[in-house]
């Protein structure tokens, strides 16, 4: 029994437990400053892909229009109706 108690505490001053938690903030911090750029990089992208397909739409109602005129017209007068009716209430 002697043995083993005396075994275990050499064993527990082998390790530098400040040394590990050193290492461990360490990579926490390197691991939040990757997650941050990479969260970056998506929100960036994202707003890249909003901005096309807005000039996307942009292109085709400006095209839809100048092909059929009186019908954007009855469109256009139609949700204007509905919409005022709407916000009337």
């Amino acid at each position: 029994m002697y043995k083993t108690a005396s075994r275990n505490k050499t064993r527990h001053q082998q390790f530098d437990l400040n040394d590990d938690l050193q290492k461990i903030k360490d990579a926490l911090s390197q691991t939040t400053f990757d997650v941050r750029g990479k969260a970056r990089e998506v929100i960036s992208q994202s707003f890249e892909n909003a901005k096309d397909r807005a000039a996307s739409y942009q292109d085709n109602t400006s095209n839809y229009i100048s092909e059929r005129p009186f019908k954007s017209l009855g469109i256009a007068l139609l949700v204007g109706i509905v919409a005022g009716y709407w916000f009337h209430k």
